[in-house]
């Protein structure tokens, strides 16, 4: 919620799953929710390259 970096504790990660392009890390909030962390260097460098696309352009009828 604040965009910052904060420690959690161990006990509030609820599941690391590995995926070819990144490990997922499921983090329980104290908001109640359950936040999903990414990380890697292949997962950022495909955000990174879907952020330099532009938009498509929406054409109204």
């Amino acid at each position: 919620m604040t965009r910052t970096a904060e420690l959690v504790a161990d006990r509030r990660i609820r599941s690391v799953v590995n995926h070819p392009t990144h490990i997922a890390l499921h983090v329980e909030c104290p908001c109640g929710g359950v936040h999903v962390y990414r990380t890697g260097r292949r997962w950022e460098s495909a955000r990174r390259a879907a952020a330099a696309r532009p938009a498509p352009e929406l054409t109204s009828a």
